[in-house]
C-alpha cells in the first residue's frame, strides 16, 4: 500500500535513533539530517543554497532501571548559523552547554515538559529539540518490548527507529508532505537460528498531508499501519487509519497541530507510534518552506515588477532575509544581532 506523492521535490528530513545494549547501561543516539533540494535563502552574508543545511546527533547514555539520562553529549557538524562578525560572535552551536541541564532527567511522561523549561523556544535549537522529543517518545515502548526477551551481548542493537519527512510541490499553492516512521526491533543475537530470525517485530506508519499554502490548511490526510515479525512477514497487511486521522483535516499545519494531533489521539498506547508520525509533520513543513522561497520571490516580483521595486530595496520579504521566524530557537529570538543586523552593503 503506497501514498504517492507528486511534484517537484523540495525537502528530506532524515531522524534516526538506535538503541544499543552498553557495559554500564544503556546508549541512545539519535540524528538528525536536513537535506534542501530546491532554492535558496537569503541570510545576512550569504545564500543557504540547496544542499545539507543541518547535521546534528545526540549521544545519550541511560540507565536501564530509572530511564533517567546519566550522560549526554552533542555533535553540531551542519548548522544554519556560523559565528561571524554580523552574528557578534554566536552561533547555533552557543546552546548546548544548556543540554547538561537535562542529565539525570527520566526519558518518561514528564520529560516532554522538563525539556520544553530547559531547551524551548528561544532557549534552545528546534532541530535537536524535535530530535530529544522522539527519542523520549521512542524509549519508553521500546524498553517494554525488550523487557520480553533474552540477555544481550555487550555493544549489540536493540532497537532502531528511522523517519523520513519528505516534501514535493504539486502545484503552485499547494505542499504534499510524507512521513515515514519504521520501528525494528531486534531480537538477541544468542537466541537467532537465521537471518531473518534477527528480527523480532517491525512497525511501520506511512503519513501523507496535502497542505494548501494559502491558509496552512490541511486539506487531506491519509494514513496507514502496519506490524511484522519474522513470523509474519508474508501475511501482515496494512491498515487504513483514515477515521482516525479525519478529524485533523482542516485544521492548519500550524501552529499547534501537533497539541491537536495528541488532543484528538490521545496517549493509549495502540496510538503512540502513529502520533509521533503525525508530530512530524508541523516540522517537516518549517524545513519545506525555505525550499519555496523561489515562489515567492516571482510573485513578489510580479507584483512589484521584474526590476525589484523601490531604489535601493529588496524584493525579498523580511522573514526570508532573516531565515527564521522570531523566537523559533536561540538563534532567532527576539534580542538576536540577526534580526538587527544589516544588510551587506552596496556600492
Amino acid at each position: 500500500m503506497q501514498l504517492p506523492l507528486a511534484g517537484q521535490p523540495l525537502h528530506t528530513r532524515s531522524l534516526l535513533i538506535e538503541l544499543s545494549n552498553a557495559p554500564d547501561g544503556l546508549r541512545v543516539w539519535g540524528q538528525v539530517l536536513d537535506l534542501r533540494k530546491a532554492s535558496f535563502v537569503p541570510m545576512v552574508e550569504e545564500l543557504h543554497t540547496a544542499g545539507l543545511i543541518h547535521d546534528m546527533s545526540l549521544d545519550l547514555g541511560v540507565d536501564p532501571a530509572t530511564r533517567a539520562i546519566r550522560t549526554l553529549q552533542v555533535a553540531q557538524r551542519r548548522v544554519a548559523v556560523e559565528a561571524s562578525a554580523q552574528t557578534g560572535g554566536q552561533s547555533c552551536r552557543d546552546v548546548q552547554p544548556r543540554l547538561q541541564e537535562l542529565v539525570g532527567c527520566a526519558l518518561d511522561d514528564g520529560f516532554p515538559a522538563e525539556l520544553q523549561e530547559v531547551f524551548g523556544g528561544p532557549r534552545g535549537c528546534s532541530h535537536l529539540l524535535t530530535l530529544l522529543h522522539l527519542m523520549a517518545s521512542s524509549l519508553p515502548p521500546a524498553l517494554d518490548f525488550e523487557a520480553s526477551q533474552g540477555s544481550r551481548r555487550p555493544g549489540e542493537l536493540i532497537f532502531r527507529r528511522s523517519v523520513f519527512v519528505d516534501g514535493h510541490e504539486p502545484a503552485e499553492g499547494r505542499l504534499h508532505l510524507s512521513v515515514q516512521l519504521m520501528d525494528f526491533h531486534s531480537a538477541p543475537l544468542d537466541s537467532v537460528e537465521d537471518r531473518l530470525g534477527i528480527l523480532a517485530r517491525q512497525y511501520e506508519a506511512r503519513v501523507l498531508a496535502d497542505v494548501d499554502l494559502s491558509n496552512l490548511e490541511v486539506l487531506d490526510l491519509a494514513a496507514i499501519e502496519r506490524d511484522r515479525s519474522a513470523a509474519t512477514l508474508g501475511q501482515a497487511t496494512w491498515r487504513n487509519e483514515a477515521e482516525k486521522v479525519s478529524g485533523l483535516v482542516g485544521r492548519p499545519v500550524m501552529p499547534g497541530f501537533g497539541k491537536e494531533v495528541r488532543r484528538q489521539l490521545g496517549v493509549e498506547p495502540a496510538n503512540r507510534q502513529l502520533v509521533d508520525a503525525l508530530g512530524q509533520v508541523a516540522p517537516g513543513f518549517v524545513q519545506c518552506t525555505p525550499a519555496l522561497a523561489d515562489r515567492m520571490i516571482q510573485q513578489l516580483a510580479r507584483g512589484r515588477g521584474e526590476g525589484g521595486g523601490a531604489k535601493g530595496g529588496s524584493v525579498f520579504p523580511e522573514f526570508m532575509t532573516r531565515g527564521g521566524g522570531k523566537n523559533a530557537c536561540y538563534m532567532w529570538r527576539e534580542d538576536s544581532p540577526l534580526l538587527t543586523a544589516r544588510p551587506i552593503p552596496r556600492d
